[in-house]
């Protein structure tokens, strides 16, 4: 891989992370706005993003990649989800905190920061092997996810299949697989509008440590747990069994990198809805995000070295 690709990758997530930072802290982004762009960005943005993956030449070749990808994801959720689960069983932690530290090790911040750096990355194959992740994600922490944290049971179908992401996944994986394809004159439209994921989200994360009080990113020992699991072993892990099995390319350079993600926001959200952890789960969540930093890095470094 060019150092000099990844040197410009880093300068540009750093710098607009910064931009976001500055804005926060001088007040041009205020805590209303700054919410405004989070639903942004998921509802309005990321949709479009997603649905331009759908114009990857159809082939029998990509049509089998992305049936892996499902699979990878998958095995991925489930695997770590039982990992987890054993894991928590030594920490010495309240009932509440152990199942936030299970969602934010298996849930990652996939919608910000995933569908931004598989296009930066990869292309648009890779963003439509996001789609994938990206559903598994969204079905499994609807299913599985708000269960634990809630501590309650059930299934609400409808919250799943009412969320933009969801819409936007199902469509563009029915463009892939028809005949049909979106017009230029639409697709343009649908580029321009998708090509802002990656600096509103950059900006919303930068807007995200500019309120965290540093003491507590440092003092938390199982953010630190949490944050190695995220950004280091899970994608390493990820990368070794994934070359072991012989995949190379895209594919598996994109599982990696997505499995490689700083916690997702939505932990904090479900945390301070079910009033589970939710102090546990903001540290977590931002420590893991400014720790992408100087991981994020060795991992794509490894996956372009092995894959």
């Amino acid at each position: 891989m060019d150092i000099m690709f990844l040197a410009a990758i880093m300068l540009k997530i750093i710098f607009v992370v910064a931009v976001g930072f500055v804005l926060k802290r001088t007040g041009v982004i205020t805590d209303e706005l700054q919410k405004g762009l989070s639903s942004l960005l998921v509802n309005g943005i990321v949709p479009f993003n997603i649905l331009e993956a759908s114009v990857c030449e159809y082939s029998a070749e990509l049509a089998e990649r992305v049936g892996f990808s499902a699979v990878i994801a998958g095995a991925y959720y489930i695997l770590v989800i039982i990992f987890c689960h054993f894991m928590v069983r030594g920490f010495k932690l309240d009932k509440n905190s152990k199942r936030i530290i299970i969602t934010m090790v298996t849930f990652a911040n996939v919608g910000f920061i995933g569908f931004s750096l598989t296009g930066e990355l990869f292309g648009e194959e890779g963003t439509l092997y996001c789609v994938i992740y990206n559903l598994f994600y969204n079905v499994i922490m609807y299913v599985y996810g708000i269960n634990l944290i809630s501590g309650e049971r059930g299934f609400d179908i409808k919250a799943v299949l009412k969320k933009p992401v969801t819409v936007a996944c199902i469509i563009a994986l029915i463009i892939f697989f028809s005949p049909f394809t979106i017009p230029d004159m639409v697709l343009s439209p649908i580029s321009s509008i998708g090509s802002m994921v990656f600096p509103v989200s950059m900006i919303i994360i930068g807007c995200e440590i500019n309120e965290m009080d540093l003491s507590m990113l440092i003092k938390n020992k199982y953010a630190y747990v949490v944050s190695a699991l995220r950004l280091l072993v899970l994608p390493l892990i990820m990368a070794a069994v994934l070359h072991f099995l012989g995949f190379r390319g895209i594919l598996p350079r994109t599982m990696v990198v997505l499995t490689a993600l700083p916690c997702g926001s939505m932990n904090i959200i479900f945390a301070e809805a079910y009033d589970c952890a939710p102090k546990l789960a903001a540290v977590t969540v931002v420590q893991s995000m400014l720790l992408l930093i100087p991981t994020l890095p060795i991992i794509i470094a490894v996956s372009f070295a092995f894959l």
